[in-house]
């Protein structure tokens, strides 16, 4: 697999550069040869004595109780971690205590993770420390952050399995000398990473229409639905279709028209080239047949300049026949359905859903960790099935249970808490706010994944590419370059997509509009993932 690839051509570059260097010792007098022996046993003596308190397999992890110093951000919604029950069961399980006097809260974390970048003294692990891309990659080539690849080959065999199923995940944690210095959290339910097609069932009887499977169908549905006052209160607060902004609503749309999401970004990958489409006749064909239907009146005209908030007062007010959204939890879904992409604009469609790997910098280990084996055995349990569990639901017994299947389900009261299923479950486990080491996947989804949510799911799984890039891990001046050539091509796309949606630029200026984005660096924006592309194969 290509991560054991990775893994081997690391171990056979280590042993050549090892081999090179005894070779420089032999002009080295015989009392200098003699100490640096002895001084290279005593290191060896004491790695052999670390590893050998390790268990490969099983709790616990070590015989011998050791410590970890963890540096990491103490959530809004959480209680102290040195008094959450999944800790403290964690730390008997394991035989390893956890010092978290390091733990922050949010309030001037930022500032103070700078701080300790500068103090030159480092935690063990880094757990829920939002380590930012830049951080990860300007802080592992100092040698502040641990190379992770051999530690996961060896003692992570729940994220190898990962890796190899889900070679795209390397998109996220490899930096560009080819190292690994992170880990991300990793979400393999597809619920947690697409947006939902959710279709107002109510509406469609009122007007004697099936749900739509076509563009022309979904063209007639609408048409139908403008101009009916379906809530009692005005047609003017009513609107055939509806989405969050614009941007998002091209993106839904540009699946419809064929087109991936890799990268995170308006770029797909064919045969290996990597290639954007905002310049592609297919794209200004969708932007042509939205421009279509908005000066129908098909289309909420608030999408260019709301807010997310009225966005989500619009769906709890059953407000939009049809709209785009992850889950359902901003409105009442019984009388939604989630439906599957359009047909009719190209021969294959796409849901452009996120990455698996997600969150990078959820876990990392500093040079000055003695125990690295014991800490990346420590954190390989939470991407495992029973590990996951654990992490996300608390303690059995205490927090949770299991049905008779082996579902876990939370205690009566934590989900419908009126303080908040977050801040419940934020008094015994880390997850709430994001950021944490998990895997979150259908078996433990409870708390963010409705059962509507699955379902509506279900619909879209055919359409979700096979495997999705997260954006790559940059050099800080490929970064900065990157940074000053998207935001010229990101602010005027945004500007002039908008305009032809509305009518205001006219379509005989399509070829200008490529011009001008070729002009500002297209190409070379794109040559930058193609080279980050190519260093993953």
């Amino acid at each position: 697999m290509k991560s054991k690839k990775i893994f081997a051509l690391i171990l056979c570059v280590c042993m050549i550069a090892g081999a090179l260097a005894a070779c420089g010792n032999k002009n080295k007098d015989t009392k200098s040869t003699q100490s640096n022996t002895q001084s290279t046993k005593q290191a060896e003596d004491q790695e052999n004595s670390e590893v050998s308190n390790l268990n490969k397999e099983g709790f616990p992890i070590v015989n011998e109780e050791i410590t970890l110093k963890v540096f990491g951000q103490q959530g809004p919604v959480h209680q102290p971690w040195d008094t959450m029950e999944m800790w403290k069961k964690y730390q008997e399980m394991t035989n390893i205590k956890l010092d978290f006097s390091d733990v922050l809260t949010a309030e001037g974390y930022d500032e103070k993770k700078s701080l300790m970048w500068a103090s030159n003294e480092y935690p063990d692990i880094f757990v829920r420390a939002f380590l930012s891309n830049p951080e990860i990659v300007k802080y592992g080539s100092q040698g502040i952050l641990m190379p992770l690849e051999d530690l996961i080959y060896e003692y992570a065999p729940n994220l190898t399995k990962h890796i190899e199923e889900n070679p795209a995940i390397l998109s996220r944690i490899t930096a560009p000398d080819g190292h690994i210095y992170a880990l991300p959290a990793l979400f393999t339910l597809n619920a947690a990473r697409v947006d939902k097609f959710w279709i107002n069932m109510d509406w469609l009887a009122q007007v004697g229409k099936e749900v739509p499977t076509s563009l022309e169908e979904l063209e007639d549905v609408l048409r139908a639905f403008r101009g009916i006052d379906f809530n009692g209160n005005g047609m003017e607060d009513e609107y055939p279709m509806g989405c969050s902004d614009a941007q998002t609503l091209i993106r839904r749309f540009a699946g419809v028209w064929g087109h991936q999401w890799q990268f995170e970004t308006w770029l797909e990958i064919e045969d290996g080239v990597v290639k954007t489409y905002i310049t592609d006749d297919s794209f200004k064909d969708e932007l042509m047949w939205l421009n279509k239907i908005y000066e129908e009146g098909l289309i909420d005209p608030e999408v260019f300049t709301q807010e997310y908030a009225k966005y989500a007062s619009k769906m709890a007010g059953q407000q939009m026949g049809l709209f785009f959204n992850q889950a359902d939890d901003t409105f009442d879904s019984t009388n939604f359905k989630g439906i599957a992409p359009f047909t009719g604009a190209a021969d294959k469609q796409y849901v452009q859903a996120g990455p698996i790997a997600r969150d990078n910098g959820v876990f990392a280990i500093s040079t000055e960790c003695e125990n690295p084996e014991a800490a990346m055995r420590w954190i390989d349990y939470f991407y495992g099935e029973e590990g996951s569990i654990f992490l996300r639901y608390g303690v059995e017994g205490v927090n949770m249970y299991f049905e008779e299947d082996g579902t876990p389900r939370y205690n009566d009261g934590i989900l419908n808490s009126p303080e908040g299923s977050g801040t419940e479950i934020g008094k015994f486990t880390i997850w709430p706010g994001g950021g944490a080491p998990q895997w979150v996947n259908e078996k433990n989804c409870e708390a963010i994944a409705s059962k509507a949510t699955l379902e509506a799911q279900v619909a879209l799984d055919p359409y979700v590419p096979e495997q999705i890039y997260s954006a790559p891990l940059f050099t800080e001046d490929v970064n900065d370059r990157i940074s000053i050539l998207w935001g010229d091509i990101d602010s005027y796309m945004r500007e002039s997509t908008a305009k032809f949606i509305r009518g205001e630029l006219s379509f005989d200026e399509w070829d200008t509009y490529v011009e001008t984005l070729e002009r500002i660096g297209l190409q070379e924006w794109v040559s930058i993932y193609q080279e980050a592309y190519d260093n993953l194969q």
